[in-house]
């Protein structure tokens, strides 16, 4: 290494080799402390990157948490909904029988109609398309057929009222027939299902060993 100062010029060739040797060592050091330092200034970079990151999931979350509230009176308002809806519409046995449920439910629109119901039978349960594993309360359609007499207006009457009363219950049969002896008077049978709900059987203990 050459150092080509005028001042240096006069120094003793000993005097000229001690500062190269400091200027050069001098270099080797700023170079060992940059070479050192950049895998410090990446980690702080990186550091930054990740704080930043997070701050961003933190007001994300902030955000959410603002909406958990609403989102939390949106979905009991529609439960509350489904289940005042459930309420007017699915039925359940009466003394173990749908047969007297339907009865008991229809017998006010009958006597309001004027249409005279003489017997009640409950038929077979038409199940639904269930998902798998089938949840432990099953909805199925439940058919509940009501034969009685009445004028031709007041079976309209009641068939008409008994879907306005009960949204859920479907007019699925119906058969009018005329009789010689009263012309004005007709006999129906009618036949409406409604959504009913009950327990999933459970295998006996007998059953499982099979």
């Amino acid at each position: 290494m050459t150092l080509d100062v005028p001042i240096l010029k006069r120094l003793a060739p000993s005097m000229k080799r001690a500062i190269g040797i400091s200027a050069a060592a001098l270099v080797i050091g700023l170079l060992i402390l940059f070479l050192g330092a950049q895998p410090q200034l990446d980690v702080i970079k990186a550091a930054g990157y990740e704080v930043h990151s997070m701050n961003a999931q933190m007001a994300q979350m902030r955000a959410d948490i603002a909406n958990t509230e609403p989102q939390k009176e949106a979905t009991d308002k529609v439960m509350a909904e489904r289940d005042a809806l459930l309420a007017l519409g699915v039925i359940e046995p009466l003394l173990g029988s749908f047969a007297m449920r339907g009865k008991t439910l229809l017998d006010p629109i009958a006597q309001q109609t004027g249409f005279h119901i003489d017997s009640v039978r409950e038929l077979p349960a038409i199940p639904l398309q269930l998902p798998k594993p089938a949840p432990e309360q099953l909805y199925y359609r439940q058919p509940v057929e009501f034969t009685g007499q009445g004028s031709y207006t007041q079976i309209t009457a009641f068939i008409t009222q008994t879907e306005t009363f009960n949204p859920l219950a479907a007019l699925s049969g119906l058969h009018i027939l005329g009789q010689p002896q009263t012309p004005e008077m007709h006999r129906a049978v009618i036949t409406f299902e409604w959504p009913a709900k009950g327990e999933k059987v459970k295998p006996t203990a007998s059953t499982k060993k099979k």
